[in-house]
């Protein structure tokens, strides 16, 4: 097999000129021996060509000679150091991945059994990449069946952004439910989330709660706790059973702005791996805060900040972990072939300081290297929906 994966992007308002574009890309590329053997295409393409994406798919399948193809369609797309934020564009890879060790699915298609085997004894339903559409009921279930049918390592993938039917592409162009590849023992993956924002304090107990709301952490009102984890004193937000100040209750609200809650089990937060979600609320008089999703799975929580520093700080996390974890485990970084990145469509603009930010962070980090993305309504990543994260995959 080449080294790495062939891969190409392109804007333009006819779809042809962008698909001629990269293909002119991929042949460059091709010269010099990548590519030739593809038997799988991952494609990208924002919103603005939804309406052609059949037409795209069955061009680049017969340009290509790839049959099999899965992606999906959004407001935004990313490939190497760009950001393609509603324009329109495209983006694609291609892997020369033996034939038995994956499988394009979606529900016309199923996937692999549980323990299924390759011909050369593999696992052949191990781990893979899922795309879901947005207007999906039960999402988080799903995603979570779709684990359960893995022998191995976890999902990733996102939520298309589309705003047209069109949100999913699995060797057609289709909407509703889940989507994507499975891939065998075979194909090495290595992936790492990034939720652009850092604790400002300790994980905490959950010792009270009831749906959204968060009573007690550590035997303790749960406002208090977040009041000295900010550094600020406990009255600011009104003690349980006193009455609160004019003053008081606003400069309590002020201070959740960019404030959210990080929560999961007690295990999950030794490998960062917990969900953020935002405060929306406050109780002055119990002590008691909202948030913005049922509390019922969660046994711990931490307070965190989202800002530009704090995105900027977490997402060289993930990707300095990634990078130790190939070159501890792989050999070095020249053993990566290509890489999917899928980022909340909320993580553009401004949060990591301008048009294309994000991308370039990512490519200072892990360096010069085939690198295709989605800009997602909601990010998947091992059994659980995220939002406002950015999830890395990349192939060894």
């Amino acid at each position: 097999m080449s080294s790495q994966f062939p891969w190409a992007h392109a804007t333009h308002p006819d779809w042809r000129m962008s698909a001629s574009l990269c293909l002119a890309q991929i042949e460059r590329a091709s010269r010099v021996g990548a590519g030739a053997a593809a038997t799988l295409g991952f494609l990208y393409l924002t919103d603005h060509h939804a309406g052609e994406a059949a037409e795209i798919l069955a061009f680049l399948r017969e340009r290509t000679g790839v049959t099999h193809w899965t992606g999906a369609i959004g407001v935004g797309i990313a490939a190497g150091m760009a950001e393609y934020i509603d324009e329109p564009a495209m983006a694609l890879m291609l892997a020369d991945f033996a034939p038995d060790d994956f499988q394009v699915f979606s529900g016309a298609t199923r996937p692999p059994g549980r323990l299924a085997r390759t011909p050369d004894g593999r696992r052949a339903a191990w781990t893979a990449l899922v795309h879901a559409d947005a207007a999906t009921p039960d999402l988080p279930d799903l995603i979570q069946d779709m684990r359960g049918k893995l022998a191995g390592a976890a999902v990733f993938g996102g939520v298309s952004s589309s705003r047209h039917p069109q949100t999913m592409i699995a060797d057609s162009v289709l909407s509703g439910g889940l989507s994507g590849v499975v891939l065998s023992e075979n194909i090495t993956v290595a992936s790492r989330v990034s939720q652009s924002c850092q604790p400002i304090g300790p994980v905490h107990r959950i010792t009270e709660s009831a749906g959204h709301r968060l009573n007690r952490l550590d035997g303790a009102p749960a406002l208090d706790v977040l009041m000295h984890d900010m550094g600020m004193p406990a009255d600011a937000g009104s003690r349980p059973g006193a009455s609160a100040s004019a003053g008081q209750i606003p400069a309590a609200v002020q201070m959740l702005q960019g404030t959210f809650v990080g929560m999961g089990t007690g295990d999950a937060f030794m490998h960062g791996d917990y969900q953020v979600r935002p405060l929306i609320g406050i109780d002055p008089h119990e002590g008691a805060l909202a948030v913005g999703t049922d509390l019922e799975a969660a046994d711990h929580v931490v307070f965190c900040r989202r800002d530009r520093a704090s995105a900027q700080a977490d997402l060289i996390r993930a990707c300095t972990a990634l990078r130790e974890h190939i070159e501890s485990e792989h050999g070095g970084m020249d053993k990566v072939r290509g890489a999917l990145y899928i980022s909340c469509l909320g993580r553009t603009g401004t949060l990591f300081g301008g048009p294309s930010a994000e991308m370039q962070l990512v490519q200072q980090q892990l360096g010069d290297l085939p690198l295709i993305g989605l800009y997602a309504n909601g990010e998947i990543f091992k059994d659980r929906l995220y939002w406002y994260a950015g999830v890395l995959a990349v192939f060894l």
